[in-house]
């Protein structure tokens, strides 16, 4: 079986749902909406998420991305195999709007974070054998899919499976290419820098 955990927040629930169209009753897929109800952080939705699940391989969807039902079909196809590896990874990052510099930023989120550096963004929409969950996630409030993929790389490289995760634009439209960018880099920065997760998450709603 797959299971599908989408981490829903508050107006974001369009994408996800054209994912899910057709698998509401397929017999081996299960879907697990976790709301803001549920768990304050991300992290907190997924961990309660997969606690919840039962399939052998898991689908963290992300509420503001779109896969096709080939990506699907796909996942369920590897669910169902008895002698499947241990293997995680996701999809290729494309936005849903067409401009040069999101552009680069799917390119350098394909080609260099997600191949070189082994760190796969929810966006992505990350998929994994459940044999890979030694523990839950760390309760912090961003970047919980960056502690994931850490985890998980020490154990096997990400697969990037060969169709498009849809993710919306949204903030780069509401606050223009330079300063989305810009707060993202101070983002990352404060991440490095072990600033606590509960401020950074602060500022990024600030700027949502």
């Amino acid at each position: 079986m797959l299971s599908i955990v989408i981490p829903t927040d508050n107006g974001e629930n369009t994408l996800f749902q054209k994912s899910l169209q057709g698998f509401e009753n397929h017999p081996k897929v299960e879907i697990i909406p976790i709301s803001q109800m549920e768990g304050v952080s991300r992290a907190e939705r997924l961990n309660i998420g997969f606690h919840k699940s039962k399939g052998e391989l898991l689908l963290f969807h992300h509420p503001r991305s779109f896969l096709p039902p080939e990506a699907i079909y796909t996942l369920i196809e590897l669910s169902c195999k008895s002698d499947r590896e241990i293997i995680w990874g996701g999809f290729l990052h494309q936005f849903d709007k067409e401009h040069l510099f999101l552009r680069f930023i799917s390119w350098y989120s394909n080609a260099v974070r997600f191949k070189c550096k082994g760190i796969v963004y929810l966006d992505h929409c990350i998929f994994f054998d459940r044999r890979l969950w030694k523990s839950d996630l760390k309760i912090q409030y961003i970047f919980e899919d960056t502690e994931l993929s850490l985890n998980f790389s020490k154990i096997s490289w990400p697969n990037l499976l060969p169709y498009y995760a849809i993710t919306s634009s949204h903030r780069f439209e509401k606050n223009g290419m330079m300063k989305q960018s810009l707060v993202n880099q101070f983002l990352k920065l404060g991440y490095s820098l072990k600033l606590p997760s509960s401020f950074l998450y602060s500022f990024y709603q600030r700027e949502k």
